[in-house]
């Protein structure tokens, strides 16, 4: 099975399906469009017991996935971010409670969205040129699609506050170094890399990787809880205040000056 038109492709070989966010020219940022095309995705994955792994990778020689299309969200009120964050939160609260192994193959920038993205799966498989950040609080908001909750479970509070507070990017091997990815590898072998964990996962028993993967998650994010109703109204909150207002402006004239 394989799509290859849309902001996302999808490919089935046996029991390992890959999930291409497709926007290359856009690092791969997120608008609505592509939003809506992975839940369709990842609802289907959810009753699809032919696959076993599920790989999730970026298209271009850029990035893994940049975050939201600054260019859809600007003009956004109150209430639409509200939705934006309440449904961005529901497709990785989906996608991380497959029962199935998840593996993001990450090269180049994994920042804002898509490093949550990213914290959504269970395994980070990286290149050596990749590069990882959540820079929200540069713009006057914060991470909005559960980056906070799951950032915390992987990397403990004081590093996690680190990299939320001052929104500063790391490389590939300080990330290793920080528990948030599990192997680094150079750019040329990744792909061998994640298709030889995946072939090797998709050999495990199913149901003993559905027990020991939730046995191992620790403080699973509910798709409608506390967490994401609080990030939703916080965020709309600071989507009010002159920073942001400032800041999306500036951004629509330099838009409209090009």
């Amino acid at each position: 099975m394989a799509e290859t038109d849309g902001k996302i492709t999808v490919h089935q070989t046996e029991a390992i399906t890959t999930i291409r966010l497709n926007r290359p020219d856009k690092l791969n940022a997120v608008d609505r469009e592509m939003l809506d095309m992975l839940d369709a995705e990842v609802n289907r994955l959810h009753q699809d017991e032919s696959v076993r792994v599920v790989v999730l990778e970026g298209s271009g020689e850029r990035a893994f996935c940049v975050g939201a299309d600054l260019n859809h969200i600007a003009t956004f009120t109150p209430a639409n971010i509200r939705k934006w964050v309440n449904d961005g939160n529901r497709v990785l609260s989906r996608l991380a409670n497959l029962p199935v192994s998840v593996i993001a193959a990450i090269h180049g920038y994994a920042v804002g969205g898509g490093l949550e993205f990213a914290l959504a799966c269970d395994l980070r498989i990286v290149s050596e040129d990749s590069s990882f950040g959540l820079p929200e609080i540069t713009h006057g908001w914060f991470p909005g699609w559960g980056g906070t909750h799951r950032l915390l479970n992987v990397i403990g509070e004081a590093k996690a506050k680190e990299m939320v507070l001052l929104g500063e990017r790391i490389d590939a091997h300080t990330a290793q170094d920080l528990g948030l990815v599990n192997r680094v590898v150079p750019r040329e072998n990744l792909t061998d890399e994640v298709q030889q964990i995946a072939e090797s996962l998709a050999q495990k028993s199913p149901v003993a990787v559905r027990a020991a993967k939730a046995a191992l998650t620790r403080n699973p994010m509910p798709e409608d809880g506390y967490e994401i109703s609080y990030e939703a109204l916080a965020l709309s909150t600071c989507f009010t205040t002159p920073e942001v207002q400032e800041g999306l402006e500036a951004f629509l004239s330099r838009k409209r000056e090009a």
